[in-house]
């Protein structure tokens, strides 16, 4: 080109600047040294050669190297044109020359030399000079040097040219690899090599509680009930794999290499492959079995594997500390507590809601039910019969039918007017009697076992609407519509919760040492009854807000057999031993007032058991204790001033069992061979009715709503 000379002094002159520490002219003599030997690889020899020349002929110390790169392009743009180069090979220089500072873009066979000979200086022997003056000389960050060279580290070429590569790759990777360490030194010590140890120490601590649920699957059923044919020998040889997993990480994560990389591959594929075994076996949840408890702790092992797998192959990513910190310490016990928390807070839950959603079924048509069936019982017909036992405490009506526990871990839903199922709801993971009770307006149904806690059932359909916590499986019901709970402790006080239909509580109540606690709710109060152990303290009467739990009001005294009755709370009071006689009295909830006091029955030695009947309260008792094997005694108080509004003797023993309607009504079953039952009104009008041989009598009576129901051997009987 014409004035070349011209030109070279230009660009020369800009390289021996007596302000540059960097890029000085020793570096453009190697750059163009380099280039030599590659020239015959490019398309435009004359463009590759002009763009080394100009590719850092800009360069101030406040500008990054992709700043720098920018300023010479266009530099050679204004440049070029006045040394008689073609506008074609100007711009093709100037895009070389933005190359050298962002080489993400893509490359061609120019590009491909020009860096080849830019990055030959990664192999000089003088290198480490290179470098410390790139370090003063540049807005130098550490940090992002620091992923350059770990990233060209990791490639398997650093040069792009065959005969760059051959020549200058083994040297150029030493002499990074130094720099590296020599960046790693600069970071404060205290934390160098954090990020490497906490990744490591979480990847062998990941495959070894894999290694421990994989043990721990072994002597667990797949399915349950269990099967002695079960192979165990899958849960042997993924334990194992799990064991192996633990001492090749703990090896692969000491070293940098590829090898040790593929290595963390392994348990994360093993991980993976198990994960899709298990999950296509999976046993199938009907109303007779379920899936054993080894599937979720599988299924944990495969999981923890693939993390392991992957924490190993991130840590392998860092360069090894030098020697052990402070910040290695910090990032080892972060990782411990990291595992132990996921463990314990993450993993026992997760496999804990797995076992209680999977093995649940839900079958039935869910046909509407008709609500409007009642027994008259005016003779034995029966309206319709059940298979199935009568179930004292495990019958209970809602608003959408009859909930019955069938046992082992059964509940279905009849239909009052047939009999028929609508739904049922079966649990496979347990042998337990369900226990019942209606929620939300008999709308929700809460069910209670005694191996893991409560659950709420939609009523309608017999969905499972929440599941409480394992925790909570100890509550006892004081009241169950709003719902009301309580625990009692062997040291402390006792508690009273206020709880909602997941299992949550608004808010707990703790009076003290030395009580003992009953409660009823109503019109958003609920009343609460304290009974005094020890001290001087009296028994009292609390009233608490609903909702918020905060006390409304406080009264001595106390009152047993609490329940409500119209807008009123009605318990006695006395202790029923001779030396305070018996009262019954009714409280205001929201002021704690009482409305009324009634007298009890006054001989002491029958007991006398009170059940709500809408506006009313009904009393059984005998008339006295020379008739208590003959006679009982009903008596209807009106629940508005405690007036007996009318009594009626029945020709049964007293005790027995019995059964009340919300509209009033009771029902007595005589214990003799020839079965009968008592019909009171309240307008203490008695029938005796005589029911079929097939009737078992001593099984009592049940109520269902306004449904009569009782057990014969051919099952459950709805009296018509």
């Amino acid at each position: 080109m014409p004035d070349a000379g011209a030109l070279a002094d230009e660009l020369a002159g800009r390289y021996v600047e007596k302000w540059r520490v960097a890029y000085r002219d020793r570096y453009l003599v190697d750059v163009l040294t380099a280039l030599e030997p590659l020239e015959q690889l490019c398309t435009d020899p004359a463009a590759v050669r002009l763009a080394a020349w100009f590719h850092r002929a800009e360069h101030t110390r406040a500008n990054t190297e992709q700043q720098d790169a920018e300023a010479s392009a266009q530099l050679a743009e204004e440049l070029l044109p006045t040394y008689g180069v073609t506008a074609v090979r100007t711009a093709e220089v100037a895009r070389l020359v933005r190359l050298t500072g962002d080489r993400a873009q893509v490359h061609d066979a120019n590009a491909d030399v020009l860096l080849d000979a830019v990055d030959a200086v990664l192999a000089d022997s003088q290198y480490s000079t290179f470098a410390s003056e790139l370090r003063r000389d540049t807005r130098f960050d550490a940090e992002a040097r620091r992923e350059q060279l770990r990233t060209m580290l990791a490639s398997e070429r650093i040069y792009r040219t065959q005969r760059a590569h051959e020549r200058y790759d083994e040297a150029a990777r030493a002499n990074l690899t130094s720099e590296l360490e020599l960046l790693d030194q600069l970071t404060p010590s205290v934390w160098r090599g954090w990020q490497r140890t906490g990744l490591s120490v979480l990847a062998v601590l990941a495959a070894f509680v894999a290694f421990a649920a994989g043990a721990a699957a072994i002597g667990q059923p797949w399915q349950i009930p269990a099967s002695e044919s079960d192979p165990k020998w899958p849960a042997v040889v993924m334990a194992l794999f799990a064991a192996a997993a633990v001492a090749g990480l703990w090896w692969a994560v000491r070293r940098s290499d590829r090898k040790a990389r593929i290595l963390t591959a392994v348990p994360a594929m093993i991980g993976l492959v198990c994960l899709v075994t298990v999950l296509l076996t999976v046993p199938r949840t009907t109303g007779a079995s379920g899936v054993g408890q080894r599937v979720p702790l599988l299924v944990i092992l495969s999981v923890l594997l693939i993390l392991a797998g992957a924490a190993a192959f991130a840590a392998t990513r860092f360069t090894p500390g030098v020697t052990r910190n402070r910040g290695q310490m910090l990032a080892a016990l972060a990782a411990v507590v990291a595992v132990v928390l996921v463990t314990v807070y993450v993993i026992d839950p997760l496999q804990r809601a797995y076992m209680f959603s999977a093995n649940e079924h839900v079958e039935g048509d869910r046909r509407p039910a008709n609500l409007d069936a009642a027994s008259v019982v005016v003779g034995s017909d029966r309206m319709w019969t059940n298979a199935g036992r009568l179930e004292f405490g495990a019958t209970v009506a809602t608003a959408h039918g009859i909930a019955i526990a069938r046992g082992r871990g059964t509940v279905e839903m009849l239909d009052p007017a047939t009999g028929k199922s609508r739904w049922r709801y079966l649990r496979a993971n347990t042998n337990d009697d369900p226990e019942l009770s209606v929620l939300d307006g008999g709308r929700k149904l809460l069910v209670r076992y005694d191996d893991f806690g409560y659950l709420v059932l939609d009523a309608d359909t017999g969905r499972r609407t929440a599941g409480w916590r394992e925790r909570t499986r100890d509550y006892d019901i004081d009241d169950n519509d709003p719902l009301i709970t309580g625990k009692s402790v062997s040291k402390g006080s006792d508690k009273l919760y206020g709880t909602n239909f997941d299992g949550s509580n608004r808010w707990t109540y703790e009076p003290g040492r030395c009580t003992s606690m009953s409660a009823e709710a109503i019109a958003g109060m609920v009343v609460v009854g304290l009974a005094r152990s020890c001290g001087n303290a009296p028994d009292q009467l609390i009233g608490l807000d609903v909702k918020s739990g905060k006390k409304r009001w406080i009264r001595d005294g106390s009152l047993s057999n609490l329940m409500a009755v119209g807008d009123l709370v009605v318990g006695v009071d006395g202790d029923g031993d001779g030396r305070k006689s018996r009262k019954l009295t009714a409280i205001d909830p929201s002021s704690g007032a009482v409305r009324w006091v009634s007298d009890l029955p006054s001989d002491r030695n029958c007991s006398v058991q009170l059940k709500p009947a809408a506006d009313r309260v009904v009393l059984l008792s005998c008339p006295s204790l020379a008739e208590r094997a003959i006679g009982t005694l009903v008596q209807y108080v009106d629940a508005a001033d405690g007036r007996v509004v009318s009594a009626a003797k029945v020709g049964f023993a007293a005790g027995i069992r019995y059964a009340v309607t919300p509209g009033g009504r009771v029902f007595l079953m005589d214990n003799e061979n020839v079965c009968r039952i008592a019909k009171i009104s309240e307008g203490a009008q008695v029938e005796y009715v005589d029911l079929d041989r097939s009737v078992t009598c001593r099984q009592g009576v049940i109520a269902a709503g306004e449904l009569i129901l009782v057990s014969g051997r051919d099952g459950l009987i709805a009296l018509r």
